[in-house]
């Protein structure tokens, strides 16, 4: 038996790490491309936009005043009001909320229209050239949005993220695909944990570097942060360019203990691959597993993609921060998700390892995510600018519990249906990316004019969503293969002809779902 320690994954000759630390840079980088549009819009929007309908705003704030004070004595001045802190988030460009809603969707409704071309992409061009051609697109895109917002307009801006969208959605699968194809499947778990944490730490730079750009004067404040972000992009190209290949033997330097350390544990010579011919597609979309699994993957992109989106406006409107303050804050969340996002699977594998049945694991983990999470909304709702602190508690709390949805129905995906987990992983993700883009649109289409009552009004929905996928997941979740997904009928064995042919076959291993 070969040990599978013969060549380390932490060693600074290898290569796998190199692919690693590029998956989190590509990640990262272009995740501040797409978050950063979250920040900056703040910092974009001339006040107008937003106090168009001041009059109606300055009676419903008063109002609100008395009956979130209830017994309390609530000083005139205990809240800022906007147009003291103008200087602050001094923006030029005059955006109704609405048409700020179809900015934000656009992006996720061009990563909805590549879910499935994304695949075939990475199959016949590479996923090394996909995810290149990918970012380039979302660097001509970021530099370009200060100019198109200014001169072209909001359905400019609409169309360039849309674009920049679908560059940016081939971006997950051409990862699943690499890290398949580098890493044996004793390393894959820790590759997909590293690489992934580029999403969390997008989030993080984008809210705080956005909102100190936005108060600089260089290149006019918030553009600022467009030409850093795609200056970050290009050096990325460059360095994917160099150290980044489909396969192993595409790279000349990679050693032979390394060599063989990737290949001797993901495809012997000779050896045999079982891949499925005939995916049941009735069966999955009648299966109450893949939907229990689907829904939930819906429930977790609305609830992280709309506080990600408008959490900055949340900030500045409702809880009335300053912008450096907002940026900070923002940031803050999602530092919080990412340690507890190490610490559920930590505990959850401990679990397994202390004898607990996988399912039961799986639906606790994903019970404290829903119900843990629609508890931290249901408090929100009674928050406003006189209890920031408590306010951005919960919303941390509600972001860090989150984190048990990856050892919970994203362990579903990949465990009901081991033959065909490239169908339900994509089943799941087109559910997942329709969430992407219903949030950001349905919360700018109610919180207009940003006010409390609109906010309220927000959360009881996702507290809606939260409760209502996580009890389907606990009538029908599991971890259990399915039956359908025993039938070998539609499984086809696929013989390497020779070694030579063998070296250029990539794997089509499926990985753990990312978030």
């Amino acid at each position: 038996m070969k040990n599978t320690n013969s060549f380390p994954l932490w060693s600074l000759q290898s290569i796998r790490l190199r692919i690693t630390l590029l998956l989190a840079a590509a990640l990262c980088i272009e995740g501040l491309m797409r978050t950063n549009m979250n920040m900056a819009m703040v910092c974009m929007v001339n006040l107008t936009a937003i106090t168009q309908f001041q009059q109606t705003f300055d009676a419903q704030k008063s109002e609100e005043s008395l009956i979130n004070s209830n017994n309390n004595t609530v000083s005139s001045n205990s809240c800022a009001k906007i147009s003291e802190r103008k200087r602050n988030y001094d923006g030029d460009l005059l955006w109704t909320g609405r048409e700020q809603a179809w900015i934000f969707a656009a992006f996720y409704v061009g990563s909805l229209f590549v879910v499935l071309p994304g695949s075939y992409l990475c199959n016949w061009i590479g996923p090394t050239h996909t995810v290149q051609v990918g970012a380039i697109i979302n660097i001509i895109g970021s530099v370009m949005t200060p100019y198109i917002s200014r001169e072209v307009g909001v359905i400019g801006v609409i169309i360039t993220r849309f674009l920049m969208g679908c560059g940016q959605g081939v971006l997950t699968p051409c990862m699943n695909v690499l890290i398949a194809h580098w890493f044996p499947l004793s390393e894959k778990s820790t590759a997909v944990a590293v690489a992934t944490t580029g999403n969390q730490l997008s989030i993080i730079f984008a809210m705080f570097v956005t909102a100190e750009l936005c108060q600089v004067s260089l290149f006019g404040g918030w553009p600022a942060a467009f030409y850093l972000y795609s200056f970050l992009g290009v050096g990325l190209c460059f360095g994917w360019f160099l150290i980044v290949k489909d396969v192993p033997t595409c790279v000349r330097h990679i050693t032979d203990a390394e060599l063989a350390h990737i290949t001797g544990f993901t495809h012997k010579r000779g050896e045999k691959r079982i891949i499925p011919m005939n995916v049941p597609w009735r069966k999955i979309l009648s299966s109450t597993a893949v939907w229990s699994a689907a829904l939930n993957s819906f429930c977790q992109s609305f609830v992280i993609v709309g506080t990600v989106t408008y959490l900055p406006l949340y900030y500045r409107t409702v809880l009335s921060m300053d912008l450096t303050s907002n940026g900070v804050l923002s940031a803050l969340p999602f530092i919080c998700q990412l340690l507890a996002k190490l610490v559920f699977a930590g505990l959850a594998d401990k679990a397994k390892g202390n004898g607990f049945a996988p399912s039961q694991v799986t639906k606790i983990c994903n019970l404290c995510a829903s119900l843990g999470g629609a508890c931290c909304f249901t408090v929100l709702i009674f928050l406003d600018c006189n209890h920031r602190i408590m306010a951005v508690f919960f919303i941390c709390s509600a972001m860090a519990i989150l984190s048990g949805y990856i050892p919970g129905y994203n362990t579903s995906i990949v465990c009901i249906a081991p033959k065909y987990t490239s169908s339900v992983a994509s089943f799941c993700r087109l559910w997942g990316t329709a969430g992407s883009v219903a949030s950001p649109y349905i919360i700018g289409m109610i919180a207009i004019k940003s006010v409390m009552s609109e906010w309220r009004t927000v959360f009881i929905i996702m507290v809606c969503v939260l409760t209502s996928t996580g009890a389907i997941f606990q009538l029908f979740g599991t971890v259990n293969e399915q039956e359908w997904a025993e039938d070998r009928s539609s499984i086809s064995i696929l013989n390497y002809l020779s070694p030579e042919k063998e070296a250029d076959k990539t794997l089509k291993v499926e990985l753990d779902k990312g978030v």
